[in-house]
């Protein structure tokens, strides 16, 4: 099937009133991919709307001053002797950008980087094969606590990062504490701002998914997520590169705004945090959206729900549905560890990935490998019914 043919398949399947989700999984794509065809059939139902348009800009900028190509140059030299710093196109706009002036685009930089031979050409990495099942999952953002920090002169603080892996759109959430309060706000101005997603994935941290002495009760962060429809996915233990976009944005994040200024307390911090999302969104340019921005990627991809920017979240969040996905590594034990609980799987597990489903109506914990239910445990949960 040809991608034109594919492009009125889905559109077909869509007005036969299958939901995005089932449709990308069908046809193997990807939620942009489909809202980009569904915003052009919706523009001229009746026209040539599968077809692919020309990607050539209308103007094409292709010289910049003798002024700023030397500021350009000395920026990156300047970067190249701080320890620590990144000093691609995207670093040397950011600190163009902090001096108040306006930066060329990133494939300007470049191309003037390479002609003063001041390119350095990335290493290919080597790509790697497992049986890992955590991919594929459609309309994923990704979390992460980083921290504890230090602020001189203040004491400790953590950011709580979000990105939405569709959009690479971040923002990143200055706390004074791992309190789950604090988390669930920000995850609600993520929400407000950039949607609310299928799945949230995340790492086992305590304070995301509640207490080590009612395991099973769960947390405000998931009780939240159950509120709205989403599922909480948790990554393996001990292995955070399974969260590897919010991973590499919490080192953009360490280099390009926790070192490079100063702060003088947590509010500060908070009010320049705006200032450097702001950039993040408009200016990184992503390899996985062709060299698109997330902003350029959010306005031709925007989410098909937002919360309320009016929204409270009320005193008490029940437990009445919902699902949580915990994916695990088995060892030779035998043992699943479940938020700090045990219990003994299958030996023909052993060695491999499993996929642990927490049902809350089912009440109970169903264990998949390769998709086909392996093993099943009753799991008491203190619902709201």
């Amino acid at each position: 099937m040809d991608e034109s043919t594919l492009r009125k398949k889905a559109i077909e399947m869509y007005l036969q009133s299958k939901s995005p989700s089932l449709i990308c999984q069908e046809l193997g794509k990807s939620r942009p991919w489909f809202y980009k065809w569904l915003k052009r059939y919706q523009a001229d139902p009746a026209g040539q709307w599968f077809v692919e348009e020309s990607r050539r800009p209308h103007t094409i900028h292709s010289k910049i001053s003798p002024e700023m190509a030397e500021l350009v140059v000395n920026t990156r030299k300047q970067l190249e002797k701080t320890p620590y710093a990144q000093i691609g196109a995207v670093s040397i706009q950011w600190e163009i950008k902090k001096l108040g002036l306006e930066p060329p685009p990133v494939w300007t930089i470049d191309r003037l980087l390479k002609k003063r031979d001041l390119a350095k050409p990335k290493k290919k990495e080597r790509k790697r094969t497992n049986e890992y099942p955590g991919t594929g999952y459609p309309n994923v953002q990704q979390m992460d606590l980083v921290g504890p920090r230090y602020i001189k002169d203040f004491g400790r603080f953590y950011s709580l990062n979000i990105i939405d892996i569709d959009t690479h759109c971040a923002q990143i959430n200055p706390i004074a504490s791992k309190a789950a309060d604090g988390i669930v706000a920000a995850v609600i101005r993520f929400w407000q701002h950039y949607g609310i997603p299928d799945y949230l994935q995340m790492d086992n941290e305590l304070s995301f998914r509640g207490s080590n002495r009612h395991p099973h009760s769960f947390g405000k962060l998931i009780r939240f997520c159950f509120s709205h429809g989403v599922c909480p996915i948790f990554i393996p233990l001990a292995e955070p590169w399974r969260n590897g976009v919010i991973e590499r944005f919490n080192d953009t994040f360490e280099k390009k705004f926790y070192r490079s200024q100063f702060f003088k307390d947590l509010d500060d911090m908070r009010k320049k945090a705006p200032d450097f999302e702001a950039f993040h969104n408009t200016y990184h340019r992503y390899s996985a959206h062709n060299n698109r921005t997330p902003k350029e990627m959010f306005r031709a991809n925007k989410p098909i729900a937002f919360l309320a920017q009016d929204y409270e979240l009320p005193e008490r969040l029940p437990l009445e549905e919902g699902e949580i996905i915990l994916f695990r590594f088995i060892r030779s034990n035998r043992k699943l560890d479940i938020f700090g609980e045990s219990f003994t799987v299958d030996k023909n597990l052993v060695y491999s990935y499993v996929k642990a489903l927490i049902n809350v109506e089912a009440q109970a914990l169903k264990i998949y490998q390769d998709e086909k239910l392996i093993q099943e445990f009753y799991y008491p949960m203190p619902v709201d019914w």
